[in-house]
């Protein structure tokens, strides 16, 4: 369940000075204070919402907010809301969301190198994530058992998973063929080309 929705957080406070409480009519005791309102998820802030002004009478404990204020105090709580700025807190989750989508585009592209690299230059031991037939959904795993110059020998997992990762449920010695059968690096980048061969791990490292 996501839990979102907006909150505010108390930003300042100031005297209205010269305007009397409309309720119990005594002078100098209202005071204007200003809240920031967000947006938050998961009680994580994520952009500021704007603010809004309250009155309260220290006297009479009368409380108006808005358009409610008398007219007054409404220039001066106009004001007020003009000066004060909201919290760089408030925009904490923008923040948060932009690290993790810088994190995860750092992170695709060395995992992109690191793949062209263990193609390039394979190693027993590395496993080739395949797409097990033509459905989107279906995936397996070859192994590579051998290198031999621009040819490594690979053994086919027997078992497939409608999983685009299915590394740690599939990978075990004994889901694998016993007959090693060969595949030229030219065939195993074209296969990466066209979709068929979807990650290559190594691992070891």
């Amino acid at each position: 369940m996501v839990i979102y929705g907006l909150n505010t957080t108390p930003l300042r406070t100031e005297p209205l000075l010269g305007v009397p409480c409309p309720s119990c009519a005594t002078p100098n005791k209202l005071q204007v204070s200003i809240a920031g309102r967000y947006a938050h998820a998961y009680w994580i802030p994520f952009f500021p919402f704007g603010k809004i002004a309250t009155a309260s009478c220290t006297h009479c404990g009368l409380s108006l907010q808005g358009k409610a204020l008398p007219e007054a105090a409404q220039e001066q709580a106009r004001d007020l809301k003009k000066q004060t700025s909201l919290p760089l807190w408030t925009w904490s989750g923008m923040g948060l969301l932009a690290a993790g989508l810088l994190w995860a585009s750092i992170a695709g592209r060395h995992h992109a190198q690191a793949e062209a690299g263990y193609l390039a230059a394979p190693h027993p031991g590395d496993i080739y994530t395949v797409r097990a037939n033509d459905k989107a959904t279906d995936y397996s795993l070859l192994k590579v058992v051998d290198v031999k110059g621009k040819t490594v020998d690979v053994v086919a997992n027997e078992y497939q998973i409608d999983n685009s990762h299915p590394l740690d449920e599939l990978n075990s010695p004994a889901k694998y063929s016993k007959t090693p059968y060969p595949l030229t690096q030219f065939e195993l980048q074209i296969m990466k080309n066209k979709g068929q061969l979807t990650s290559v791990d190594r691992p070891e490292e």
